[in-house]
């Protein structure tokens, strides 16, 4: 399949998404994501054989054939967060105001429809696709892990979008751990294996943090601490974080930072 025509699905399959949600204090309806970007990776690259050093991700990471033996192509689709989103969480003084509460907790309704309907088309072009998050099956372990002299957790996943955009030449990680891409870090993915041979899309980065410029912004934005300079986010002070708002909104997560902070939108320091 030519990209032409690769493009031509992503947005038919985008169009065809429910991307409204409704935020009943200000009664607006406003977007959840943008359009994606994507990017593409070999399924055979070696890059992913070194996702399963425990400092990366660790052994319980399958490589995209182990998932699809057939597969040749990882597609790696990623979605910013309106700017209608975006403003009201980074304006917020509260822990989870309304638009992120409902912005963050209805992705799904986008992604998961996209990823569906991009899966049909291709399969009506004669191409065999595959989701792993949706086969997530395979057990994942939650490692204790020294961070500065505090404790932390390091997960050792099956599948990692994050690292899975790296290798897809999507963008490279800041001290947040978040993905950044041309559209910045605070946004969504969804990843599918493909039986089809695409162009892989280049990575411009050596460096897994090469587009983070260590501003410091998203570790004055953490209302719990969890970010440093010198050991970056601290997942297990995360995690509580974010379980303790669940327990009272029941959907979304904290994201405080994802916004406000140069990365929120683009790569630092090349505009937009």
């Amino acid at each position: 399949m030519d990209k032409e025509r690769f493009d031509a699905l992503v947005k038919d399959a985008f169009a065809g998404v429910d991307n409204q949600t409704h935020l009943p204090a200000e009664d607006v309806t406003v977007p959840i994501m943008d359009a994606p970007i994507y990017g593409f990776a070999a399924a055979d690259d070696p890059i992913f054989e070194l996702f399963r050093d425990p400092a990366v991700i660790g052994e319980k990471f399958m490589a995209p054939k182990e998932w699809m033996p057939e597969a040749k192509t990882v597609a790696v689709f990623y979605f910013s967060f309106s700017e209608e989103i975006r403003s009201r969480h980074r304006a917020s003084t509260e822990p989870m105001d309304e638009a992120w509460v409902s912005g963050y907790g209805d992705h799904g309704k986008v992604v998961v429809p996209f990823a569906q309907a991009m899966t049909a088309a291709l399969e009506k072009e004669g191409i065999r696709v595959f989701n792993p998050t949706w086969d997530m099956k395979h057990p994942s372990e939650s490692i204790p892990w020294d961070n500065g002299g505090e404790e932390d957790l390091h997960w050792s996943v099956a599948w990692s979008t994050r690292h899975v955009a790296f290798a897809a030449g999507l963008g490279t990680f800041g001290i947040h751990r978040h993905i950044i891409t041309e559209k910045g870090c605070c946004g969504a993915m969804v990843t599918l294996l493909l039986d089809c041979a695409m162009e892989p899309t280049k990575r411009t980065y050596t460096d897994p943090y090469e587009y983070c410029i260590r501003c410091g912004a998203c570790t004055h934005r953490c209302p719990v601490d969890a970010i440093t300079m010198e050991h970056m986010r601290n997942l297990k002070k995360c995690s509580g974080r974010a379980a303790e708002l669940f327990q009272k909104y029941k959907k979304g997560n904290c994201g405080k930072c994802m916004v406000g902070v140069p990365c929120e939108d683009r790569i630092p320091g090349r505009g937009k």
